[in-house]
């Protein structure tokens, strides 16, 4: 029975281990940075997929438009369209 126990032990305490490393792991790897990149302010954003913490830019830094220029191809007669008819009820 004493040698029973003495494996038991051993087992409980190798599966604590792993489980506390498996949590440590994960607030290393996801949690910190997220909190991280979040503490950083509005202007970042934290990319779940990637694992990054992302800067966040304007589009018109992108495509360096100024930006007292009014939006391109606003009138609503353009953007309507030809649209489809309806299929016929069978």
């Amino acid at each position: 029975m004493k040698s029973n126990i003495t494996r038991l032990q051993k087992i409980f305490f190798a599966v604590f281990l792993g489980a506390s490393l498996s949590v440590f792991c994960f607030h290393y790897f996801y949690v910190w940075p997220k909190a991280r990149c979040d503490a950083r302010g509005p202007g970042h954003a934290w990319a779940g997929k990637w694992m990054k913490c992302a800067t966040i830019y304007p589009i018109e830094t992108l495509t360096r438009r100024p930006l007292n220029v009014p939006p391109i191809n606003t009138d609503p007669k353009k953007m309507d369209g030809a649209r489809a008819e309806p299929a016929p009820a069978k």
